[in-house]
């Protein structure tokens, strides 16, 4: 009875290893197909791969993640009667322009539609900043408050 079961368990792992192949294509143990793109191949026109979380930045002409590094930049503008307006345009995730103006405004504009020029303004565009260049103003319910605004070269 003893060598009846030996027999018997003898022909089961026998029966199991011609069932599993000596060897398996590199492929499938990578756990992909043949025809799967390779990880980090997926770079866009400017070369940023997104699948690594990089995107192109506009401003600083390269590919960046911005949880490390923000894509903006920051300007400074001097306009007339003594006022001044420090703007950050920022492009990614949201194309928009973040403002602090000298007499404590605070404000961040979307990008909005403009045949010439860069223009922000709020949803009821009673606040419009105009950036053309190293120039700027600011029109607050269609009135222009900040006046040929300059960029300050400091």
């Amino acid at each position: 009875m003893v060598l009846f079961i030996i027999i018997i368990a003898g022909a089961a792992v026998l029966i199991c290893l011609q069932k599993i192949p000596a060897y398996a294509p590199a492929s499938q143990n990578a756990g992909r197909t043949a025809n799967a793109p390779m990880p980090g191949s997926d770079r866009d026109a400017h070369g940023c791969i997104g699948s690594a979380g990089y995107s192109w930045c506009p401003i600083k002409q390269k590919c960046l993640r911005i949880w490390e590094e923000s894509c903006s930049i920051t300007a400074h503008f001097v306009c007339d009667a003594k006022k001044s307006i420090t703007s950050t345009f920022d492009y990614i995730p949201a194309d928009q322009v973040e403002l602090i103006l000298s007499d404590g405004t605070t404000a961040t504009l979307p990008h909005a539609i403009s045949a010439d020029g860069a223009r922000y303004a709020n949803s009821d565009e009673s606040f419009v900043f105009w950036n053309k260049g190293d120039t700027a103003f600011i029109q607050q319910n269609g009135k222009e408050t900040y006046s040929n605004c300059v960029v300050s070269k400091k």
